[in-house]
This record gives C-alpha cells, structure tokens and sequence, in this order.
C-alpha cells in the first residue's frame, strides 16, 4: 500500500499515475545518484616514472558504484509500489447496495445482529476498514454465502465492499 491515502472513488487511473510517479522518482534519483561523485582524493606524486601512469588512474571511491543502489532502496522503502487494491465501482455498489443490501443493512445498520454495523467504530472494531478484510469476512460469512454473496459476481461484490467502505470511513451513513 501506499504512504498516503488514495480514495476509492479515484480508481485504476490514480494507482496508475501513483505508479508512474514512483517510477519517474526512481529513474530521476538513480540519474542523480549515477552522477553524483564524492571528492577524489589527492594522488601521492610517485618517485619513479613507471608508477606515474598508475597514478594518473582517476580513484574510485566505491561509493560511486553503490550510491543509485542504495538510493533507489532507499526509494522502494519509503513508498512501496502500490499494491493489487481492489478496484470497486462506488456508484455501481450504491445501486447494488440498495437493491440487495439495504433490506438488513439499511442505513449502515444491521437487523440481524445489531452491534455488527456498517459504521465506522463497528468496522473498525470487528473486521477493520480494509477493502480486502471486509470482502473476505463478507464472502466467508455463512448468512452473506448463502443468501447473498452466491447470487453476485466478484465484481459486484467489490462494488459494494468499496461502497460500503468508503460510507463508513468517511462517516456518510
């Protein structure tokens, strides 16, 4: 995941160009670091002749070699790549939702088992509010499997996982 927060309304094309960042700071440190060279230092000036041409060898400091390397971890360390988020449509899943969810759920509420909301302290405390977390407890859930989950596709499940997310973390219910 990132450092910073990304909404899930942004979508495919902000973790694209969070990507496309990443990459064009990578390419710009290692052009900076390959360039970079540390002072040189002075040559002993040798007594005999046949040690003068091993002296006009410029010195190379290791660090030269090992500099874009240990940049460009430096890079990767402080902003990972993006990972495979799921990508859910909030639009698609406010539609699903009210059409499939809203009968138990309605308001971010649950009928069934009160505590267990869809509100952010609810989420929070009991499943946690990443995307990833919520669709695993929701497919793994036997009442969702069986009367709902088995009717909608992965996608769809997404759609409503984000939706639902994206309510409770900005306390839309």
């Amino acid at each position: 995941s990132l450092p910073f927060y990304i909404p899930s309304h942004c979508g495919k094309n902000s973790m694209r160009n969070a990507s496309l960042l990443q990459l064009k700071m990578a390419v710009f440190f290692f052009a900076t670091a390959s360039a970079f060279h540390l002072p040189q230092t002075p040559a002993a000036r040798p007594s005999n002749p046949s040690a003068k041409a091993l002296s006009q060898t410029p010195f190379q400091s290791p660090w030269n070699a090992t500099a874009p390397i240990v940049i460009a971890a430096l890079i990767f360390s402080f902003f990972p790549p993006p990972s495979l988020a799921i990508e859910g449509d909030i639009t698609k899943g406010s539609e699903i939702f009210t059409s499939t969810c809203a009968g138990c759920h309605r308001g971010g509420q649950n009928f069934v088992k009160e505590k267990k909301t869809l509100q952010k302290d609810a989420l929070e405390k009991f499943v946690g509010l990443d995307e990833e977390k919520v669709e695993a407890f929701f497919k793994g859930s036997f009442v969702h499997k069986i009367q709902v989950a088995g009717n909608m596709s992965d996608q769809e499940i997404t759609d409503v996982v984000t939706y639902a997310v994206d309510q409770a973390k900005f306390e839309k219910w």
